[in-house]
């Protein structure tokens, strides 16, 4: 090493260069080829004037490949610093942008409850994905009561088959015992399928909004 790199590393020219704890990686080295290309974390700066050793002014533990966790010295040209990984920027959906709208607005409890109901409402209308139906390696309803084509095409629980029949606002059945709306359960607790498959689990209406064709219903009266 020359005199006016031991000066600029003794009055911490250097050290601007590189700092301790930064990623380097091994460029060359005639004594150890195989840590070639290796990464590695820098673990002291010095300088050593010891008699007959070499000079290594920067020292690191090689934190890849086969001699991962050992510590050398290498000279300033043997290695070089590792640009940092900058953290990956998110972009920002139509969504995202829409939610923090909302949250800016929310100043009460009741602000916090209103939206509460909203999304409670907005899940009542999400339709489970078809690979996650309800009916899977179950006989479906409109099957066991045999309803007729006309019927079972229209019916919400043929035509979205994620939810249990018996948790849906306005199937055929419903309709025809309980009036227009057919958000009435009871029939629900008589049915063969629901004592089949409901497991005597209190009844929830989650699909809403998706009833039967009202047109349809008063054709058939």
């Amino acid at each position: 090493m020359n005199t006016r790199m031991i000066d600029e590393v003794m009055t911490g020219k250097e050290e601007g260069v590189m700092k301790i704890s930064e990623i380097v990686k091994i460029k060359r080295c005639s004594a150890m080829p195989e840590v070639v290309g290796e990464r590695a974390e820098i673990v002291d700066l010095q300088i050593q004037e010891l008699d007959k050793y070499t000079v290594y002014p920067v020292w690191v533990r090689i934190t890849s490949g086969e001699r991962k966790g050992k510590i050398y010295g290498f000279h300033y040209d043997e290695v070089e610093v590792l640009p940092k990984s900058q953290p990956e920027k998110t972009t920002k959906t139509k969504v995202d942008e829409q939610l923090e709208e909302i949250l800016r607005c929310i100043t009460t409890v009741d602000d916090i409850a209103e939206i509460e109901r909203a999304i409670d409402k907005v899940k009542g209308n999400i339709l489970a994905e078809p690979a996650q139906g309800f009916w899977e390696e179950k006989t479906p309803c409109w099957e066991v009561l045999r309803c007729p084509e006309e019927i079972r095409n229209e019916c919400p629980a043929f035509k979205h088959q994620g939810l249990p029949c018996w948790q849906m606002e306005g199937t055929y059945c419903k309709l025809h015992d309980n009036g227009l709306k057919g958000h009435n359960t009871d029939i629900c607790r008589v049915c063969r399928i629901y004592k089949r498959w409901g497991h005597d689990k209190p009844i929830e209406i989650k699909l809403l909004g998706k009833g039967f064709n009202q047109a349809m219903k008063e054709e058939l009266k």
